[in-house]
């Protein structure tokens, strides 16, 4: 229905000339909580994408009036209204204030799963950092050197390693508690409670060994604690609770070592007699 009438707008617009808001203005967006108003934030929302690139100001204008002054009683959306129309701009920020709080929500359940599964060292690390992340292709490491390779070969569908290179898989729909422990020395073997634990080498040809989401900014610390060189890297996966929605968890045990050899720790522990 508005895009009806926005054609209808469009042809009556033949007839009546008149300026045009640049597409490259700023666009206006209702999905944040203090979010432009007046005319000049409706034309530019209302071209967003480049709707309506030729539809004069004045006619836009005029539509928008027209839909606020029968709000709510319109096909318009409350977004598309909210710039200049202050009944729909009041059901927006009530609309976000609702979305916010229930992303507060799930964010706290979500942070309350991983603090009720925090690992606790059985020996002392150098530093400990704990996220909670979102990631849809999971985490990675790059150095930025000559010798870095890209695409290692993965193992178990769980941890890639390459020098200079690092890729760990991880759920996409889920949220992740990420735990990143270093040590100067290597850690107790642990894998009671893990799906998966899995050990490789790593080469770190910079000593800037960081995990990151490679779409956002980086929040986890420096991994090579020794500087540039070998490293084992442990890598412990926790499925999530596919039915509960619940986080998945990993964590990131390094310590200084050679050796490129890929281990199962669940294999060689049950090999073992341990648990």
């Amino acid at each position: 229905m508005l895009a009806l009438g926005l054609l209808g707008l469009s042809r009556a617009a033949d007839l009546a000339s008149g300026p045009v808001t640049p597409l490259a203005c700023e666009p206006s967006h209702p999905y944040v909580s203090t979010f432009p108003t007046g005319e000049q934030a409706f034309l530019c929302g209302a071209r967003q994408g480049g709707a309506y690139p030729t539809l004069p100001d004045h006619r836009l204008l005029a539509y928008g009036r027209e839909q606020c002054a029968r709000y709510p009683g319109t096909s318009a959306s409350a977004a598309f209204l909210a710039p200049l129309c202050p009944p729909a701009a009041a059901d927006s920020r009530r609309e976000l204030g609702a979305e916010q709080a229930e992303y507060d929500r799930e964010r706290a359940e979500a942070q309350a799963e991983c603090d009720r599964f925090r690992h606790r060292p059985l020996t002392e690390p150098v530093e400990v950092a704990r996220v909670l992340e979102f990631s849809e292709i999971g985490l990675q490491a790059y150095e930025d050197h000559q010798d870095s390779q890209e695409d290692p070969v993965m193992h178990q569908d769980l941890v890639g390693s390459a020098t200079g290179s690092l890729h760990i898989y991880l759920a996409a729909d889920f949220e992740q508690c990420v735990t990143t422990e270093t040590y100067r020395r290597r850690p107790p073997v642990e894998v009671e409670g893990w799906d998966k634990a899995i050990e490789v080498g790593y080469r770190s040809p910079t000593g800037d060994f960081r995990l990151r989401d490679p779409f956002d900014a980086p929040e986890l610390p420096n991994l090579a604690v020794a500087g540039a060189g070998h490293y084992r890297v442990r890598v412990h996966y926790r499925e999530p609770g596919r039915d509960a929605w619940t986080p998945q968890h990993l964590l990131v045990q390094v310590y200084p070592g050679r050796g490129d050899q890929v281990v199962d720790l669940k294999r060689t522990t049950r090999r073992a007699g341990g648990r």
